[in-house]
């Protein structure tokens, strides 16, 4: 009988170099121009030693974008602690996701503008559980104590929640980040509020 020979871990430092090649060239570069062998030459790492960790130019990304939602997700669930009101936790969370791209513009490229969703859509990652599952579970019980709209179900909430912040990055990133994101917040807020707010308050 063969024994199984499990993978070995990417040393953290190249971990960290591969990190930082996929932010700048995904970020700067349309999807389908970036390569293994543009990669491997960025960061020094052999294209075989690439292709052992990540099978495809897809997956090292997406490993990656998997990551760093992730980190939005603990910054999040860090944020949010402490705070009782429906409102105000919606309210903190369009801050903290505009927050997390105004100081990762980079990553905010790459999620909002270089990938092409239906590539994404195929891969695991493009769902985003917790994130998605955390924020649900708020509405939801949003819903149920009747502070939302017990009208519009709260997967339809979560979306025009995320479809206006995605619209407000792409257009700050379009922009050339101009203005700050987080200076408007309460705008922002406003409006979203107003889509997602139990009208018989």
């Amino acid at each position: 009988m063969k024994k199984t020979v499990s993978k070995k871990m990417l040393p953290p430092e190249a971990k960290s170099r591969l990190e930082a090649a996929v932010k700048e060239l995904f970020s700067r570069q349309d999807f389908h121009q970036v390569n293994m062998r543009q990669i491997a030459q960025k960061t020094g790492i052999g294209l075989n030693t690439i292709y052992m960790h990540y099978e495809s130019k897809e997956r090292l990304l997406f490993s990656f974008v998997d990551e760093w939602i992730q980190r939005l997700d603990h910054r999040l669930d860090e944020h949010l602690q402490g705070l009782e009101e429906i409102k105000e936790k919606i309210r903190k969370i369009i801050w903290v996701i505009l927050d997390f791209y105004e100081k990762n513009p980079d990553i905010g490229t790459i999620v909002i503008i270089t990938v092409p969703f239906r590539t994404w859509m195929t891969d695991a990652t493009f769902k985003q559980k917790e994130l998605a599952g955390r924020i649900i579970t708020l509405l939801e019980e949003g819903r149920r104590k009747g502070i939302l709209n017990a009208r519009i179900p709260a997967n339809f909430m979560f979306d025009i929640l995320f479809g206006v912040i995605h619209r407000i990055v792409y257009i700050w990133l379009y922009l050339k980040k101009k203005e700050s994101m987080t200076a408007k917040i309460n705008m922002y807020f406003d409006v979203i509020w107003r889509a997602i707010e139990n009208p018989d308050r």
